[in-house]
């Protein structure tokens, strides 16, 4: 995502840790990491104050200068006072010249009090970790020696029994190793936000952006055609009859498949282009600088090189593209998308393997087509589908879970011999199975430990939450199924503990995808068993906890899966 980067990059002008950027944009934008600094330093000066003003309340060395320690009292609240008021005025050299204050004023309280200097060391702690993590190096190491010269002279003026010279060399050491410790947390911290940031914006699969991560990229590139009056075109492609290859094939045949286009796409994009993964079997490429006419010839050359690919394949397999260009076909990333997808929907209509740029008469065909269907249902389906994948991205990291509780929904369904309607709908069933998992907090979700009784009974809620999530007229027979996922055969399930033949064949079916997709996955609180012990697991239980039927069409499908992957590694060369 270079692009992005390059974004990033160009609006942090200064030090920034990586969570303030995180949060910036829910709380106003860059002069939020500003405000922070000023409200840290201002809560310093003020729990600093109050400690002075305790010290003078307990009882005290006979030399201590009550006055003294009132004034630094008094001047330190005035100051946190002052930032609290100026809090989004401050200027970063006022936060500095109060930062170097606040040492004298720690000075003037070790001076003040009359005690022996060395157990205030400490004192200056604040001043290095506030440097350490707010402030570049060499601001932090102009506060360090600041520290460095105040502290060396109380110390001189007021020698300790083991010598001026060694404590003040422990207690510089000691508050160093404390400053490194927080300059090398804060880089940790923000490695791993950005880690965190970037897999929820890319497909875990392919590696390439995911649907966020591209409609993030389509923004920033479109608004710098806007600034620079340049063309950008999308390309909107989708494999043709790609389920056969799931079909035929395997899953797992076909998760190969779609990790060889995603490299296709690279190798034949330039490094400016930025390929995405936007849903099952569907791509999109943001060509910048390029015309309707540059990135037909793009389009082309990609189609050709998948063409070519998989040409001997056990299914051969070949790509269609739709394209739309900026500003011709639409001046908003929306509009830009909805005029790639009625392309490419032309290009599916007109026979596949084709690229077909956007035009008025392709819009008025999609238009009639829309008019057949239940628009208000369809857009509802993908909010609640984006809300399934979100929630699998806040669980484990990325969309696979729901994926593939949907495919093993789908072979299920299928070997029962539900009819193919029916099968579509079980597998997407499967992929909303969890969408529940929204009203449960993240400390439980990802909690390594056992749960306590408060905290599954909120994990036991979700099925009746993700049956509310779905309760739309066109959903009904999915909303059904996704709320009597967890019940059982032999009613010991939740969350009514439905039994016998009221619990619906589909419900069952989700079921053995969501627990073998589990025990097969590292979660939290344990590791994957392997595939071989869950099989053993879903037999052990089969007519307990799992419909044995749906148990033994499930071990079919797995068996004849296996053979077919050996078949192909044996063929291999």
């Amino acid at each position: 995502m270079p692009a992005l980067m390059r974004s990033v990059a160009s609006a942090d002008k200064g030090p920034m840790p990586a969570v303030f950027r995180l949060l910036q944009a829910s709380q106003g934008g860059t002069s939020f990491e500003a405000r922070v600094r000023v409200l840290v330093l201002a809560s310093f000066y003020l729990a600093g104050a109050t400690l002075v003003l305790v010290t003078l309340a307990l009882p005290r060395s006979p030399q201590a200068s009550e006055a003294g320690l009132l004034a630094i009292a008094l001047n330190a609240y005035a100051i946190g006072a002052l930032l609290l008021w100026q809090a989004r005025r401050v200027p970063h050299r006022t936060l500095v010249a109060a930062l170097a204050w606040g040492s004298v004023l720690v000075t003037g309280v070790a001076w003040c009090s009359g005690e022996h200097p060395s157990p205030l060391v400490l004192f200056y702690l604040w001043v290095f970790l506030y440097s350490a993590y707010f402030f570049d190096t060499r601001t932090g190491l102009a506060q360090i020696a600041l520290v460095g010269l105040l502290y060396g002279g109380l110390l001189l003026a007021r020698p300790p029994e083991a010598g001026a010279g060694a404590w003040w060399i422990v207690g510089m050491a000691t508050m160093a190793i404390a400053a490194i410790v927080v300059r090398v947390m804060r880089a940790h911290v923000e490695l791993l936000i950005a880690r965190l940031s970037d897999a929820a914006r890319t497909d875990a699969l392919t590696q390439l952006p995911n649907r966020r991560g591209f409609r993030e990229l389509l923004d920033l590139e479109l608004e710098r055609a806007r600034r620079g009056g340049t063309p950008m075109s999308v390309l909107a492609g989708d494999l043709d009859h790609f389920k056969d290859v799931n079909d035929r094939a395997g899953h797992h045949v076909g998760d190969a498949v779609l990790q060889q286009v995603a490299t296709l796409l690279r190798e034949g994009l330039r490094q400016i282009d930025a390929p995405a993964r936007i849903g099952g079997e569907e791509f999109a490429v943001i060509l910048p600088g390029s015309d309707a006419q540059a990135a037909f010839a793009v389009a082309e050359r990609l189609r050709c090189h998948v063409r070519d690919a998989f040409a001997d394949a056990t299914v051969p397999l070949t790509i269609s593209f739709g394209i739309a260009s900026h500003p011709q076909h639409g001046e908003t990333a929306a509009s830009l998308v909805r005029a790639a997808d009625e392309a490419l929907y032309g290009a599916k209509a007109s026979g596949r393997n084709r690229t077909v740029i956007h035009s008025a008469a392709l819009r008025q065909l999609a238009r009639e087509e829309r008019d057949a269907r239940d628009v208000e249902a369809e857009r509802y389906l993908a909010v609640v589908l984006d809300l399934a994948e979100a929630v699998d991205v806040r669980f484990s990291g990325s969309a696979r879970h729901s994926e593939t509780v949907g495919r093993y929904a789908e072979l299920m369904a299928r070997e029962l011999g539900l009819p193919e309607g029916r099968v579509g709908r079980v597998r997407l069933a499967g992929l909303l199975h969890d969408v529940g998992k929204v009203g449960v907090p993240d400390a439980i979700l990802r909690k390594p430990s056992a749960l306590t009784d408060e905290e599954r009974a909120v994990i036991l809620r979700h099925p009746e939450l993700g049956a509310q999530i779905l309760e739309h007229p066109s959903l009904a027979d999915v909303q059904a199924w996704v709320a009597a996922h967890h019940e059982r055969p032999d009613g010991a399930g939740y969350p009514h503990g439905v039994s016998g033949d009221a619990l619906p064949l589909e419900a069952r079916i989700l079921a053995v995808a969501d627990a073998y997709e589990a025990m097969t996955s590292d979660r939290s609180y344990r590791d994957a068993i392997g595939h071989a012990r869950a099989r053993d697991e879903l037999r052990r239980h089969a007519g307990r906890q799992f419909d044995a039927d749906v148990v033994a069409a499930f071990l079919a499908v797995l068996d004849r899966e296996g053979e077919r992957a050996q078949e192909l590694l044996n063929a291999a060369p």
